[in-house]
């Protein structure tokens, strides 16, 4: 009978040692300029699935690398392109057509000139506006699968507001094909997330505060929500890290409109929006910015049920601002 029972015990530990689940682990580095972070659920080590999708994106996105898709294109030196490349360009055309033009990855030149992209700055005047303008709008691309098509040669495209969006959409796909169900993944703020954390709760992120901090050593949050269904993207875009100050004292941002040339002064200060993926949502959060509150009206009349938002908008005081969030978006705990 003793024998019977420690059998019985010996069955019961292997058992449940079977039915453990798999511990929670992280990946974390630099990529794109800017910090990643990875939580995910895996009983090994998925370091090198996660690599492999930072470095893909890399590759085609990166308009600093000289072997880069990306640059090969802006540069005319080929336009041949492969899937990851057309599905950036994908979702931005999207965003540019559901935007009216505001959201458009063509502003490459104009990103330039006015200091925030891969090229030194130089003044502005509005002739030199008026020429860079000639070069922005993606009804002058087409895009297939295989190759890219730009109007005239000069024309440039800028992907920063989509590729990280992207990229975490990527490494979230290359951990569902490894069997993961719960991550987190996020890249310079860009998260693409699917299940539970590590409570068996849904994830909990915070979202900054818009004040304006070049350095982002102010870590004060306004919300803190739970991500919501179980799997999508969440992005936030706002100027408060990226901006400028002219000689006269005055602040300009690093978003750029599309249809003025000029860094886009909106009375939106920042836009947190969710979608089904992080790369949409990324493009969104951007074309929110680009619009400001009225002239995103029409674009949110566009946007499917399944989106999300959140704005933070100017009450005209630079220090003061006013919440606006659709029915869906989680609010504040």
């Amino acid at each position: 009978m003793r024998r019977t029972v420690t059998l019985l015990l010996l069955s019961l530990i292997l058992l449940s040692s079977c039915h453990q689940e798999a511990p929670y682990r992280s990946a974390e580095g630099l990529i794109f300029g800017t910090l990643y972070r990875v939580t995910y659920q895996a009983d090994r080590d998925l370091s090198d699935q996660i690599n492999e999708a930072l470095q893909e994106v890399n590759r085609v996105a990166n308009p600093f690398d000289s072997t880069s898709m990306i640059y090969a294109v802006n540069n005319n030196l080929s336009m041949t392109v492969d899937s990851t490349f057309y599905a950036i360009y994908s979702v931005a055309r999207r965003v540019y057509e559901q935007s009216g033009g505001a959201y458009d990855v063509t502003i490459a030149p104009l990103v330039n000139a006015w200091g925030f992209g891969f090229e030194k700055s130089y003044p502005l005047t509005q002739q030199q506006v008026d020429s860079l303008m000639k070069l922005v709008g993606m009804d002058k691309v087409s895009c297939t699968p295989t190759e890219l098509t730009k109007a005239t040669p000069a024309m440039e495209l800028d992907f920063a507001s989509v590729a990280k969006g992207y990229a975490s959409d990527l490494v979230g796909e290359k951990l569902h094909k490894a069997g993961v169900t719960n991550y987190l993944v996020e890249i310079g703020g860009e998260i693409a997330y699917s299940g539970r954390n590590p409570r068996g709760a849904p994830w909990r992120v915070g979202i900054s505060r818009p004040d304006l901090d070049s350095l982002g050593i102010s870590q004060e949050l306004q919300e803190i929500i739970d991500l919501p269904g179980e799997r999508g993207g969440l992005a936030t875009s706002g100027n408060y890290r990226n901006y400028k100050v002219a000689a006269d004292g005055r602040v300009y941002g690093h978003t750029i409109s599309a249809l003025s040339g000029y860094p886009a002064e909106t009375d939106i200060l920042s836009a947190s929006v969710i979608a089904p993926t992080c790369a949409e949502a990324d493009a969104l959060a951007t074309a929110f910015m680009a619009s400001g509150y009225e002239g995103s009206e029409a674009m949110r009349k566009r946007l499917s049920p399944d989106i999300s938002f959140l704005l933070f908008v100017s009450a005209g005081d630079s220090l003061a601002f006013t919440t606006i969030a659709s029915p869906s978006f989680p609010r504040s705990h």
